[in-house]
This record gives structure tokens, sequence and C-alpha cells, in this order.
């Protein structure tokens, strides 16, 4: 577009009559409907000075009537645009009527966009004069603009995109294809146009694509978008996202198609999916299961092995803090609740035995290995770790043990008779004392209590007590301090 042109400006506006009497006049009636337009109207004679201005021309020199009549045109639209335009006027006073645009600058110094007719009077073969009528389409034109940016951006955004994208018509039918979409089925563009949309996708879906695109068409677009296989030209096939919503104006509107390729979310979703399955499967063999404490949040979370670990649902039991404290038996939870206090407060791990109930009231021994995770700023935010139910490794260790001591003290006694010893004798080296009872003595001689013993030794109470009380059957002892006397020669 050319640099636009400037309008001199005048001094008053006023209202422009047609002079009764004067050459192409007509009645007040005939100009006052004219003032009335929203357009310019004016009337110059074959010498190009005016006869005739309307209300909107008058004002929009900035005139009056009495000072634009009979003032020639080049007067008025000044030297530069007077030249622009002469080549219509001579055209127009030879009979051939004109329509041109022209951007201008009012006097106000604003942009504005006119359409202008020329239009000759022609009276007894001869012209007469030449009708002007000027038209402000400076909306127009900056919509048309507007317009002509966003197809620009569209088509750019269009070829350009990394998505694939299709333009259909109401058949369904692809009228323009991107590149992108087009490399991701493997077709070509000309292979694409004018198929079917809903044909792409695979015969399972393909009836519910038709009815999905005849609804876009119907008014009733969907907002969500549609996860669906498309098929390629070798036959495979492809996960993408498809969204559908209409473009185009009323009178031709157009359905747009956004295809993003998801394969390799899906492929990913898959291979999780596998995963976990594996994970389950790992963790139901090895009666293990999988925790995580999200400290901000005070949220937990259980993996299905933990789940069936304690005989529970997902559905029936969400873990918490209070509901798992209450899942631990009840002499070991003042240990397990100071260990998870230690290591949060040293940022260390832990590896902890103790007993929990089962959703059927039945014990179980579990062993649980945990580690702090901290922040950047040397925070604790999580707490992750795994526990193993080992309460039938533990017994069958229990009684791999219980037998071996009861071998080792069946050779201990065939070894004394063949020697001839008698029994009773003290001394740790003449005790018939098994390796773990030896174990366990010097632990009481330190002053441990059962319970401390079993949780050194990684057994149960229960175990402590019966060794104990072997102990004291086999020394001939009455108490704990007589034994320890008699076996490690500890005063008692």
């Amino acid at each position: 577009m050319t640099e636009p042109d400037r309008v001199d400006p005048g001094s008053e506006p006023g209202a422009g009559l047609i002079e009764a009497g004067a050459e192409g006049a007509s009645d007040v009636d005939l100009g006052a409907v004219l003032d009335e337009l929203p357009a310019m109207v004016g009337y110059w004679g074959p010498d190009l000075r005016n006869i005739f201005a309307n209300r909107v021309y008058v004002e929009f020199f900035g005139l009056t009537p009495e000072q634009i009549r009979g003032r020639h045109i080049r007067d008025l639209l000044g030297e530069h645009l007077y030249e622009l335009n002469l080549p219509y006027l001579q055209r127009a006073l030879a009979g051939e009527p004109q329509l041109f645009e022209r951007e201008i600058i009012d006097t106000a110094g604003g942009r504005r966009f006119t359409q202008a007719s020329y239009i000759p009077r022609v009276v007894e073969g001869r012209v007469a004069g030449v009708v002007v009528l000027v038209t402000d389409i400076t909306a127009r034109r900056e919509a048309e603009e507007a317009l002509a940016v966003a197809e620009a951006r569209f088509r750019l955004a269009f070829a350009g995109s990394p998505v694939g994208m299709g333009l259909i018509d109401g058949s369904g039918r692809l009228v323009q294809v991107n590149a992108a979409l087009c490399a991701m089925l493997d077709f070509e563009e000309e292979e694409l146009l004018d198929r079917v949309m809903a044909d792409l996708v695979t015969p399972d879906t393909r009836r519910d694509e038709r009815e999905r695109i005849a609804r876009l068409f119907a008014g009733h677009p969907e907002a969500a978008s549609a996860e669906c296989q498309l098929v390629r030209k070798d036959g495979s096939t492809l996960w993408v996202i498809l969204s559908l919503a209409l473009a185009g104006d009323e009178r031709k509107p157009l359905g747009i198609g956004h295809v993003q390729d998801i394969s390799k979310r899906k492929e990913a979703e898959d291979e999780l999916r596998r995963s976990r399955a594996r994970l389950n499967e790992a963790e139901k063999i090895a009666q293990m299961g999988s925790w995580e404490w999200d400290l901000p949040g005070d949220r937990i979370s259980w993996s299905d092995g933990l789940f069936e670990i304690y005989g529970l649902t997902p559905q029936e039991f969400v873990p918490t803090r209070e509901a798992g404290e209450k899942r631990v038996y009840a002499d070991d939870r003042p240990l397990v609740r100071q260990t998870v206090e230690r290591a949060l407060a040293e940022r260390s791990g832990f590896t902890l035995e103790y007993r929990a109930i089962r959703s059927d009231g039945r014990l179980r021994t579990l062993r649980n290995r945990a580690e702090v995770v901290v922040d950047d700023a040397g925070e604790p935010v999580r707490l992750v770790g795994i526990a193993q139910d080992i309460t039938d490794a533990k017994r069958a260790h229990e009684m791999l043990v219980d037998a071996s001591e009861e071998l080792e003290r069946r050779a201990s006694e065939l070894r004394r008779q063949a020697s001839g010893r008698e029994e009773g004798a003290t001394g740790e080296a003449q005790a018939p004392l098994t390796p773990r009872q030896l174990e366990i003595m010097r632990l009481v001689a330190q002053g441990l209590t059962n319970a401390a013993i079993a949780e050194r030794l990684f057994i149960t109470e229960g175990t402590v007590k019966w060794h104990v009380k072997q102990i004291l059957a086999k020394t001939a002892s009455s108490n704990r301090a007589e034994a320890v006397a008699r076996v490690l020669g500890t005063p008692g």
C-alpha cells in the first residue's frame, strides 16, 4: 500500500445544500436526504469546481457549504492527492465510471480507508459533471487486514506444526493436510486428500468417529479429545489423541482435526503396567511390599505386596500413620516409633524387625529397611522402605538352630559318657551347653532382659525363654545368676 495522502484541513463544518438554479441542482428535500447519508456525496462540474457537497463531505474537510461551493477540487484535496486522483477524474469526464480505493489521513491525523466512485452525469450527449460518492471502509479494511494476518498465521502454524493437522468438510473428507500428518501416517499429501478422516482410524472405532464428526457439524461439538489408533499406510497402527473443532465461517464450515502422536507415551504406560505386574508378582513370591511416606503432605502409600502381607485391600484400608501403627503389635510400637524418629532426626536409614497384626488377627514378623530422602536444604521430605514377611524363614531358622543344638547336646553327652566324666562339672569348657546357649548366657551376664536378648539375636522372646529354661536344667541352677556363675565362673 502506498504512503497515506494527507488532506488539507479547512475551517468550520457546515451542511451542504444544492443551490436553486444551479446546474444539476435538485430541490431542498433531496439535499436534506443526501445530508443524512453516512457517505460523502459531492457534485463537481466539468471544470472540476464544486457544485454540491453533503454534510458528511463538508464536515470531513472541515469547511462550510459556502466555503466548499465553487472551489476547485485541487484546492480541496491538495496537490499530492489531486495528482493521484486526476487520472480517475479525467476518465470520468470522458464518460467512464470509476471505482477505486484510497488510503488517506483525515483532519484529525487518523488513518482512513475510502472507496470512491466517480460517476459521469451525461446531459444531451456530453458530460455535464461528475457525481462523487466516497464511502468510509476503514472498519472493513481493518477487519480484512486482521483476517489476512490471522489466515497467514494459521497457514504458517498449519504447515509448520509438529502436530498432525487436517481440515475436513461437512462430509468428513480431508480437504487439506499438513506435512506432520503425512509423515505420521507415511502417506503422500495427495493420497490423504479427499479421504474420509474416520476411515483412518481402526475398523472397530470408525463408526464412533463418524458419529463424532457428524455431531461436530451439527453444532454439538465435543469438548474432550479422544484417544484412538490410526492406521498407517503399511497397515500398522499408531496411538494418537484426535481433537476436533469447527473452523471457517457459517457459509462454509470446516472441521479441523489435531492429531498428536502418543505412541511413545502408550508404550511407556504399557511398560509401566508390565513392570508393576512383574513387581507385584515378585513381591508376592518374596513376601515383600514397599511403602512411601510423603512427609510434607503426610501421605503414605503402600504397594500391592504390602497390602497382601497384611491381608488387606486398598478398598478397605487407607494407610495413614495412625492406621499403620495400629497394625504393629502393641509391645513393639515404642521401638518402631523411636526407630523412625531417630532416622528422621539423623537423616539415616534403618533395618528393623517387629511383629505385625494381619487382618485375620495372626501375628507376622516383618523386617523393614528404610531410607530418608532429603531436599537441597537437607530437610527430610520422604521416607521410603520395603518390608518383608520373615515369619516362616525365622521359624525355619529357629528350628534349624534348635535341631543343631540338640545334636550338639547329644554329641556332648556321648563324648562325656565315653570319657567317663561325671555330669555336673562346672566351667564353660565342661558345660553341656550349645553355642547358642553360651551366647545367651554371655548376654544374661551383661544384665540384658529376655526381650533385649531377642532383639540382639533377631529371635523371638519365647525362644530366649526356652533356651534359658534349658540352661537352668542343664546346669542344675535355680536362677539365672546361679547359672551364669556355674557356666562362666562369674560370682553369683
